[in-house]
């Protein structure tokens, strides 16, 4: 198309086509790439979309099997798992193998039901479903964070605790000393 005008008319013409060619293929290029990115980006949205459904669904799934389980470890169908109830649920090998398979170690019965149990022994439906779901894989960094300072504000009270003790039982520590050395002076047996 401009060999005609290059060679006819004026060679400088080669100049202006070839900035005007880089423009147009440049410009085709980046439009044909905008198009590729914004596929891409919506494909990525409904994929992220779908992604959090899947996993609603999982997480729904997940308390209903628990439900279900508790259902059936709760032999005397009061509501509550007693520590032999659980006891007898965590001795099934098919129980054992689906904890494993949701990140739960339930391999030393006696911690996973203390970390089930709040103090009264028996743990209810929905304690055991909320318990076993926050149990599920490995700790995080933000759950050991919150043990660390729990740990921290333990030490910090035990700290105050022996301030006040130390506060309390001082006079009586001058006392009880005061009086075994009135003892001894009276006793010299004693002082050996």
């Amino acid at each position: 198309y401009a060999r005609r005008i290059i060679e006819e008319v004026s060679p400088m013409y080669s100049v202006f086509y070839f900035f005007y060619v880089y423009v147009v293929v440049f410009v085709a290029t980046r439009i044909v790439a905008a198009l590729f990115m914004k596929e891409t980006l919506a494909q990525y949205s409904s994929d992220a979309e779908m992604m959090v459904r899947e996993r609603t669904k999982k997480c729904a799934w997940i308390k209903k099997t628990l439900y279900d389980l508790f259902d059936e470890a709760d032999s005397n169908s009061d509501g509550f798992l007693t520590k032999d109830e659980m006891y007898d649920f965590l001795r099934h090998q098919k129980v054992q193998l689906w904890l494993k398979e949701l990140g739960v170690d339930a391999s030393d019965q006696d911690t996973f039901i203390s970390l089930l149990d709040d103090g009264d022994c028996k743990v209810n439906r929905e304690a055991f479903v909320h318990g076993v779901t926050q149990l599920r894989g490995e700790a995080r960094s933000q759950d050991l964070l919150q043990v660390f300072n729990s740990v921290k504000t333990i030490d910090h009270r035990l700290k105050q605790l022996g301030q006040v003790l130390e506060g309390v039982l001082q006079p009586w520590q001058s006392q009880a000393s005061s009086l075994s050395d009135g003892s001894r002076l009276l006793n010299p047996r004693l002082s050996l």
